[in-house]
């Protein structure tokens, strides 16, 4: 199977989901990236953006049948 990492973002009342843009092979791959980036973005959120809430997580993406 193959994983794709997905963020969401909430700010000021705006939605905003993107992608690393990357496949892996395994989700144990995909959850070592996520809580990377889950870290990434606490560490370098910026002031103005105190109150964004955000969600990372990872999933499938689904084989031709």
């Amino acid at each position: 199977m193959t994983w794709v990492l997905v963020a969401a973002f909430m700010w000021n009342g705006q939605p905003s989901v993107i992608s690393d843009e990357v496949f892996y092979s395994s989700l144990e791959k995909c959850q070592t990236e996520a809580e990377a980036r889950r870290k990434m973005l606490d560490a370098t959120r910026p002031e103005y953006m105190e109150d964004a809430k955000y969600w990372v997580w990872c999933t499938q993406i689904p084989q031709e049948v």
